[in-house]
């Protein structure tokens, strides 16, 4: 499978490797999951937590929570039915990365993210991603980061360039939550997630962690 790995050390152990646990792994196979379009019952103009709806794809699965942020000024949102949320939709991926099923977001009219809990600890997460490829505006982007260190952050144009093959993303980082955020108005607009491993290891004694760089999400709102 044609795909482009992007490796980021984000948080330098001083010295020795340790070991690390599984804490989370998530390839959205329930095919429980899987629905219709999803229609977003809560106000576009309001940032608000997403919940699943009987009969529509889930966009909440065990271990991850969606969240909605409007713009500035406010759009539709969620609310007009889009294709979101666990899908086996092949039509722009060819193949999902790990089995039959991924993680959709598109056309969201707004900022979709996907939050996992918190993890403490030295911790490495890797994940694979798929940019549709299309035409993308300025204000649309891609930011995928924990624990306040951006992991990946492409915007406008850039999309393009990386666009239409999965991206497999390596880090380590020192805990938090991972968030994958998309803006996206159309529906060719689109980012595919799939295999999120994320793994822990006890901290190191002082010292041995040299943290390289904090950088939180640059939100972009769309603006007329």
């Amino acid at each position: 499978m044609k795909k482009l790995v992007l490796t980021g050390l984000f948080v330098a152990i001083a010295a020795g490797t340790v070991s690390a646990d599984i804490l989370y792994s998530q390839s959205f196979e329930d095919e429980s999951w899987l629905g219709g379009k999803y229609y977003d019952t809560g106000d576009a103009a309001v940032n608000h937590a997403l919940v699943n709806n009987a009969g529509e794809a889930a966009v909440n699965v065990p271990g991850l929570s969606a969240w909605y942020t409007a713009y500035d000024p406010p759009s539709v949102g969620l609310t007009d039915g889009d294709y979101v949320g666990v899908t086996n939709y092949t039509g722009n991926v060819g193949a999902f990365y790990d089995g039959n099923q991924g993680y959709q977001m598109s056309d969201t009219d707004g900022v979709m993210s996907l939050i996992s809990e918190e993890f403490a600890g030295a911790t490495n997460v890797s994940l694979a991603i798929f940019i549709a490829d299309t035409g993308y505006e300025v204000w649309d982007f891609v930011t995928i980061a924990m624990g306040g260190i951006d992991l990946f952050l492409t915007v406008g144009d850039d999309l393009e360039l990386i666009a239409g093959t999965w991206i497999e993303i390596n880090a380590t980082v020192f805990g938090g939550a991972l968030d994958i955020s998309f803006s996206g108005n159309s529906g060719s607009e689109a980012l595919y997630i799939d295999a999120i491993l994320i793994e822990g290891s006890e901290i190191p004694a002082p010292g041995a962690l040299a943290l390289l760089g904090l950088a939180g999400i640059a939100t972009r709102r769309r603006r007329r």
